[in-house]
């Protein structure tokens, strides 16, 4: 009997009518201010203007929050987990020509997702990096250590564990990128 132990679960969905959302993401896109963060550099631009951490909220894309709601119950019910409370946290990110994103995790997050607004699909894969980096250094297990990679995709949305390793690969194109991020906190009992 082979047991996987220590899977890394990883969502990956269209959403439901994502052009709807994106209508209604196109009526206030405009009213969001970016900017790099300083301390990192010019990695990508972050929305930077509300000051709750939650611009769908401030934004009332109601329809957005419902679609992250619904695509967070399938992955917690797949994980056999109750998601009736949690709290959320939201930002936009822009890729201009030359973003990136590099290697980072939300640590202490439960769960954090992204959603593709605004893309070509060539504007900077989004990356995941094993949590098992041991892995590469087997010749039977190698191939499950590599990089694991997603072309952004309009309407497409991740769920990940926030602990996860991730990034984005270099916007080489003369487009630019706008995606939602978020993060997903359950109530410690």
């Amino acid at each position: 009997m082979m047991q996987c132990l220590y899977a890394t679960p990883v969502y990956s969905n269209f959403c439901r009518d994502h052009q709807v959302l994106n209508y209604h993401i196109d009526r206030v896109i405009d009213k969001v201010k970016f900017s790099y963060k300083p301390d990192w550099g010019r990695t990508h631009l972050l929305s930077t203007d509300f000051s709750h951490n939650n611009i769908v909220k401030e934004l009332k894309l109601n329809k957005l929050i419902k679609e992250i709601d619904y695509h967070l119950k399938l992955y917690c019910s797949d994980l056999g987990v109750n998601c009736k409370k949690y709290k959320l946290e939201s930002w936009f990110s822009k890729f201009k020509p030359g973003d990136y994103a590099q290697i980072h995790n939300h640590g202490h997050v439960d769960i954090s997702g992204v959603y593709y607004y605004k893309t070509n699909g060539n504007d900077g894969d989004f990356f995941f990096e094993s949590p098992n980096p041991h892995l590469s250094t087997n010749y039977i297990f190698e191939h499950l250590g590599r990089r694991w990679e997603c072309k952004p995709e309009s309407g497409r949305m991740l769920l990940f564990p926030g602990w996860l390793n991730h990034g984005v690969k270099t916007n080489e194109t003369k487009d630019e990128r706008i995606s939602l991020s978020f993060n997903i906190y359950f109530p410690r009992t």
